[in-house]
């Protein structure tokens, strides 16, 4: 398992717009919504691209983070590939805060984000639409002595 910046668009567009990776989040005919604000860095088994987490400034010292994984790679894999990213983002980053929204469709958001030791913040009711209907999603926050604590394990 490597990290590393994603430097092939298309590639990366491929990936997120794969509804087996991303399961709900994008709607039946639908793309992933590529911020061009946001780093992506992919999780890498070999060549083969397993994993996608997403970064950017959220508002002043607090980034945002998703990440999205393959079906065949979640799980323990996943939570790995978590704190490799946790070990990239203390390295590169002074945030203080983090901050992720998992929607209420994602059964697999919320199992992470719980074992990761998350905070959960506040939920969003009907924050995006997806195959024509609205979603929630809850707010989750993780410190920076969290992630910390994360690559510790």
């Amino acid at each position: 398992m490597k990290l590393k910046i994603i430097d092939d668009p298309l590639r990366l567009q491929a990936f997120l717009n794969d509804r087996s990776n991303t399961g709900n989040i994008v709607g039946t005919g639908g793309s992933y919504l590529i911020k061009p604000e946001a780093l992506y860095l992919g999780v890498y088994e070999g060549v083969l691209l397993v994993g996608v987490h997403e970064v950017r400034s959220f508002w002043h010292m607090v980034v945002e983070c998703h990440a999205i994984y393959s079906p065949g790679f979640r799980g323990e894999y996943a939570l790995q590939g978590h704190r490799l990213f946790c070990k990239w983002l203390l390295e590169n980053s002074p945030f203080t805060n983090s901050i992720t929204m998992v929607p209420d469709t994602t059964k697999y958001g919320r199992a992470i984000i719980r074992l990761l030791g998350a905070t959960r913040v506040g939920h969003l009711d009907d924050a995006y639409i997806s195959n024509g209907n609205p979603v929630g999603v809850t707010l989750y926050q993780l410190c920076r002595n969290q992630y910390k604590d994360l690559i510790k394990c």
